[in-house]
């Protein structure tokens, strides 16, 4: 079985939404410097830092929130949608281009954002989101998890959060700041399951894929 890592590295140096704190990664207790058995390292940051997902109650009063959240949503086929000719946005046009198997269920955008480090790169404004329509899209097309190679799914240019709304309103869960880079289009397994944090509007987790096969 081949397995393709489809997270980016979390560190200090990892580029966050803007207005949210970097995160603190560091070893106040045990440390082997200090002659302790063990090192024992504290992280202090938000829970959409990195590679992580968004449960619906990140926007939806009432929603789902992640330790609710069934395991197989996170686990199972998926389609790796290559979009990296589109200029500003993924858009319902482009599904419909696809062509898409009938069956598909979890959708992962390749963009144009996965061609350069982007986790290591200040907070670019015009990064490739998602638009309305292709979030439409997916909620006529029975998908229930969309990922993109970047921080947000939104543009700052639509403070409203259109494609969040409209997504996490219809129970589809979104995985955020995945990286495309060396993967072809296709079904893969996804493996994207979240840190169950009770309560939680989101959580990191390690995201990769595995042949079908």
């Amino acid at each position: 079985m081949k397995i393709f890592d489809i997270s980016i590295p979390t560190s200090a140096r990892t580029t966050v939404f803007p207005g949210d704190p970097a995160p603190i990664i560091h070893w106040p207790g045990w440390t082997h410097e200090r002659g302790n058995p063990a090192n024992v390292g504290f992280f202090n940051g938000g829970l959409h830092h990195g590679t992580h997902v968004d449960a619906p109650w990140h926007f939806i009063p009432g929603g789902m929130r992640i330790h609710q959240l069934p395991l197989d949503i996170w686990v199972g086929p998926a389609e790796v949608v290559d979009v990296t000719h589109a200029k500003s946005c993924v858009t319902a046009a482009d599904l419909d281009a696809a062509k898409l198997p009938k069956d598909a269920r979890r959708l992962l955008f390749k963009t144009r954002n996965g061609l350069t480090d982007f986790w290591l790169e200040p907070w670019n404004p015009d990064f490739i989101h998602i638009d309305e329509s292709a979030a439409q899209w997916c909620k006529d097309h029975g998908i229930i998890l969309v990922g993109l190679d970047y921080l947000t799914v939104d543009p700052p240019t639509r403070p409203e959060f259109p494609a969040h709304l409209i997504l996490l309103g219809n129970g589809i869960v979104i995985v955020e700041n995945i990286l495309l880079r060396d993967i072809p289009a296709g079904r893969y397994i996804l493996h994207a399951a979240p840190v169950k944090i009770e309560d939680g509007d989101g959580a990191w987790c390690r995201a990769y894929l595995t042949s079908p096969d």
